[in-house]
């Protein structure tokens, strides 16, 4: 029984040696990994330290270029209102200088005439016509500015530019509705001036009265009732020596070579 007892007792205290054995590698190994976790602490504290500083310096450049940034754009605006109002200027300049060319060239009638005598005629008093002068071509290339006439009443009426193409002419240019307000010998600007070649030949669409008298059996205006717009063809109509030939006072004025 007391054998018994000892060997007993010897059992327990090998167990209890064994097992403080076994609590300090538990111990040693936690010291350990607190050791590994203190390094990488300290190693993620001094990237975030480094980020932090690249960072800082970033967000400095990024102050500096939007300040640059911003006085380049104000400089180019600045630039930009310049040039503008530079072509303004210019452009008002150039302006002046063309209408007081014009103005001077009107009253010295330095542009070009083209069309019959502009006096008062026997007969008038038709509507809706329009008149095609190929007895007066244009002699060169050139601009066509305005229509002068001598008016008998007040209408309304349209210049046309016909090109002759074989045994045809051809309607090149159609200007807007112009408008003579008062009897009398009156020159009216185009809206738009209209560019013509040599050959070239006028007519004038009436929207109504036809403002301006006529004579007979002279000159080489013809007639036509029907509409005509942009792209129409006409044949040319034999009148030569016949009595179908008319003489209207009116024709265009305009720059040729």
């Amino acid at each position: 029984m007391r054998q018994l007892s000892s060997l007993t007792a010897g059992l327990l205290f090998a167990a209890l040696l064994s097992g403080c054995s076994g609590s300090g590698d538990a111990l040693l190994r936690l010291q350990e990994e607190n050791r590994l976790l203190q390094q990488q602490l300290v190693l993620a504290q001094q990237n975030i330290a480094d980020l932090t500083g690249e960072k800082a310096s970033l967000d400095e450049k990024v102050a500096d270029l939007t300040r640059v940034s911003g006085t380049l754009q104000r400089e180019k605006r600045a630039r930009v209102e310049e040039a503008e109002q530079l072509r303004k200027s210019m452009r008002g300049f150039v302006q002046a200088q063309m209408d007081a060319l014009r103005e001077f060239s009107i009253r010295q009638d330095f542009f070009d005439y083209i069309g019959a005598e502009l006096v008062n005629r026997q007969h008038s008093g038709e509507e809706n016509l329009t008149l095609v002068d190929h007895g007066n071509r244009i002699p060169g290339s050139g601009t066509l500015l305005a229509v002068r006439g001598y008016f008998i009443v007040p209408c309304r009426l349209r210049v046309l530019v016909l090109r002759p193409a074989q045994n045809v002419w051809e309607v090149v240019k159609v200007s807007e509705l112009q408008e003579v307000a008062k009897p009398g010998m009156a020159q009216v600007e185009l809206d738009v001036p209209m560019a013509v070649q040599a050959g070239d030949i006028l007519g004038f669409a009436f929207a109504g009265p036809v403002g301006v008298p006529y004579d007979e059996k002279t000159g080489a205006t013809v007639l036509f009732s029907d509409p005509l717009k942009a792209g129409s063809r006409l044949h040319i109509p034999e009148i030569k020596g016949t009595p179908r030939r008319r003489a209207y006072s009116i024709g265009g004025v305009g720059l040729f070579d």
